[in-house]
């Protein structure tokens, strides 16, 4: 069985992986992490916050605080 595969060229397996690290290095995707994972920071403090309102604002502060971290290390300072 082994002699009917056909192993791909290392010049399209590299051409792949470039794709993979431009789409997840992408600025866009790494705003959605940071939003994905502020949301499940907040749910994971939700029995210390104690109301919708606080939690909502804890959302927001979280998402920014990490947007302007990213934006400030990444984009500003290695740029």
């Amino acid at each position: 069985m082994r002699f009917l595969y056909k192993r791909p060229k290392m010049e399209l397996i590299d051409e792949e992986i470039n794709d993979v690290l431009e789409v997840m290095s992408a600025s866009a995707f790494i705003y959605l992490d940071i939003l994905v994972f502020s949301l499940i920071f907040t749910l994971l403090l939700v029995p210390v916050l104690h109301s919708i309102g606080l939690s909502i604002i804890f959302f927001i502060a979280c998402f920014s605080l990490f947007s302007s971290l990213y934006y400030f290390v990444f984009t500003r300072i290695l740029k």
